[in-house]
């Protein structure tokens, strides 16, 4: 049966049209305004918002005109805002314009004037992630770009922040995280350090991924950019912060340093194993305390110690892509480890690990790690997670369960991070990508532009580089082709020269002499030889051929030849063919026209025969075939001709 292979098709890149971006952002857009205006209309209380319970109290301080004392709010007891002013600043000319139009009836209509503007953070937040996809890896297929553009802008994690917790906040400090990163990889410092410390002043979670950025720039020996990079951020957050010091240092200090040590175990993380009641005494008091100070230390320490293994076992770079996985599992460490959890929490880890996979998937080893499996599954599960994570626990069970859960999700994804960490191409395999300002070229470098091959410049001329002319090589001691059968008549009636050795015009000069023994002579036709000492390496040249055959056609006999000397041959009369009108053989004639048995050869070939065909006896006492000898030996006299040598010895002494 006749089978029919046909190649497998080519798929061709897919192109996405320039309406999709707008279309995706504006149904996104609608997507938030729908979460907010429906989620707002549950609030009835001031502290079912932590807008309304700390955010719009202490922007009234700032309408009022004392900014400085706005973290003297304190909400459920002694729950202050530690939050960092940058964001309350934003928010206060929006309550003020709530107030002055009477959008401000309830707290729902309060809240969705002011969080409607802050929607632009969301589009903003997704246009730079597609920024530093496309620096990171700048062959980044469209249809990739756009995945990731909508998993960002419709993504359940972005919009629970606005919807349902109502930490606006989180997608405007994710944007200035996000463009202190990719300022900071272009080696711009400066304006990274500004970045990072505003990122800081508008939420304090930007600070566990710097902490592990800074970690990376110790390992990597960057000291000139760490400098600069965190000298500029704690700038602006010194230049920000002293005022709140100055003016109110004990609202401030309770709000940033001594409250999170006081706080108690909420139900959602791995520290309520530990958590007890106000009322408990003994060794459960004794460890509720111990952990209630220990969770923030040891999300640091955590931090650290794995930020220092990962750069060193997979030498990782702060300008590479990697660093964007480092910075992710930092970011886990926040939900695995922090005492109270909050499902906002997970928007930061999935921002960071879906720029990590999206520019890494091209230079992992063929598998599920060419797909984006890390983003997607985290998104997944921690949409799952948000359901339920912040209500009310049922018993102590199932306070407990939840914050193993948590925890293990968290580590779950942290290893699976560090496993495909491990899933990176060798070396040798991957593509050569632009490496500009990597310092020690890291394996995983970010590429700022496409690689150019640079041609070095011509050397200048010396001895060592000079064009070296090839030696002559010894003949190789192998058996000769065998000629073509005969095609003529026999060489003692066609093999014969006239008796006074004459050659005519076109007879092969360059042939050896006839004379047997004797010292070989030059002619005009041909250069004396030189010694081997001073004749140039030039190689061995072919014998050059005539471009058209002769004429192969049977001519008469030619008449004897002279038998003195049965070499030299006489030409019939009117004879035609490879004869001159000398009687000597044409120089296009091929060696291997004459018939019954070997034929002089060139000199510049080693006869492997007869040494009637081999050439003269030079004076050195060896024969004299065109190669000069590889072992000299010393003069003796030449021999007398009927003592011909029946095995002449070649250039190396031995048998040809």
């Amino acid at each position: 049966m006749r089978q029919i292979h046909s190649s497998a098709p080519t798929s061709a890149p897919v192109h996405v049209p320039r309406w999709a971006y707008p279309l995706v952002t504006v149904v996104s857009l609608l997507l938030g305004w729908e979460a907010i205006v429906r989620g707002t209309r549950s609030l009835r209380v001031i502290s079912d918002s932590d807008l309304t319970n700390f955010f719009f109290r202490s922007a009234d301080y700032i309408l009022r005109g004392d900014p400085w004392h706005m973290y003297a709010v304190r909400a459920s007891g002694a729950y202050p805002n530690y939050n960092p002013p940058l964001s309350i600043a934003l928010m206060a000319p929006l309550l003020s314009l709530a107030h002055t139009v009477g959008f401000d009836k309830n707290y729902g209509e309060l809240i969705t004037f002011v969080s409607i503007p802050f929607m632009v953070f969301v589009p903003l937040l997704g246009y730079l992630v597609l920024r530093m996809l496309r620096q990171l890896y700048p062959e980044i297929p469209e249809a990739q770009q756009f995945l990731a553009y909508a998993l960002v802008v419709l993504s359940p994690l972005t919009w629970q922040s606005y919807g349902t917790w109502y930490h606006i906040e989180q997608p405007m400090m994710l944007c200035l995280l996000v463009g202190a990163l990719m300022a900071f990889q272009q080696r711009r410092e400066t304006l990274a350090g500004l970045l990072a410390g505003l990122a800081l002043m508008t939420r304090t979670t930007a600070l566990i991924p710097l902490i592990a950025f800074g970690v990376l720039l110790i390992v990597g020996g960057e000291w000139r950019a760490l400098l600069k990079f965190a000298g500029v951020a704690a700038v602006v957050v010194v230049v920000i912060m002293a005022p709140f010091f100055a003016f109110d240092r004990a609202d401030t200090t309770y709000s940033f340093l001594t409250w999170r040590g006081s706080a108690a175990i909420g139900g959602n993380s791995i520290w309520s194993i530990f958590a007890a009641s106000d009322t408990t005494t003994g060794i459960r008091h004794t460890l509720d305390a111990a952990a209630r100070r220990l969770d923030m230390p040891t999300v640091i320490v955590a931090v650290l110690i794995v930020t220092f293994l990962a750069a060193r076992h997979f030498h990782i770079s702060a300008y590479g892509r990697d660093a964007w996985a480092v910075l992710a599992i930092a970011a886990l460490a926040v939900p695995m480890l922090s005492k109270t959890n909050w499902p906002y929490y997970y928007l930061e880890p999935f921002i960071l690990l879906l720029v990590w996979e999206f520019t890494s998937m091209h230079d992992r080893r063929a598998g599920v790690w060419r797909w984006p499996v890390v983003s997607v599954a985290y998104l997944a599960a921690t949409a799952t997670l948000s359901q339920y994570l912040g209500l009310q626990s049922v018993g102590t069970l199932d306070r407990v369960g939840l914050g193993l859960l948590e925890f293990a999700t968290m580590l779950a994804f942290a290893i699976v991070v560090w496993l495909r960490l491990q899933a990176a191409k060798p070396a040798s395999a991957q593509p050569i990508q632009g490496t500009q300002g990597m310092t020690g070229a890291p394996r995983n470098a970010a590429p700022y532009a496409p690689y150019t091959p640079v041609t070095p410049p011509p050397a200048a001329f010396n001895v060592s580089n000079a064009p070296q002319t090839p030696q002559p090589q010894p003949p190789q001691r192998a058996m000769p082709t065998p000629p073509p059968p005969p095609l003529m008549t026999p060489p003692s009636e066609r093999l014969r020269q006239p008796a006074n050795g004459a050659q005519g015009s076109g007879a092969l000069s360059d042939w050896p002499q006839t004379q047997p023994f004797a010292p070989q002579t030059s002619s005009p036709q041909q250069a004396p030889q030189t010694p081997r000492t001073q004749q140039p390496a030039r190689g061995w040249e072919p014998p050059q051929l005539a471009p058209e055959w002769p004429d192969l056609s049977p001519t008469p006999p030619p008449p004897p030849g002279n038998p003195a000397n049965p070499l030299q041959f006489a030409p019939p009369a009117g004879a035609a063919g490879p004869f001159t009108t000398s009687g000597s053989l044409r120089r296009d004639t091929p060696p291997w026209q004459a018939e019954g048995g070997p034929t002089s050869l060139p000199d510049q070939w080693p006869d492997l025969g007869n040494v009637n065909n081999l050439g003269t006896m030079n004076s050195m006492g060896s024969v004299d075939n065109g190669w000069p000898s590889l072992s000299p030996q010393p003069p003796q006299s030449p021999p007398a001709p009927q003592q011909q040598p029946s095995n002449p010895t070649g250039p190396s002494g031995q048998g040809w």
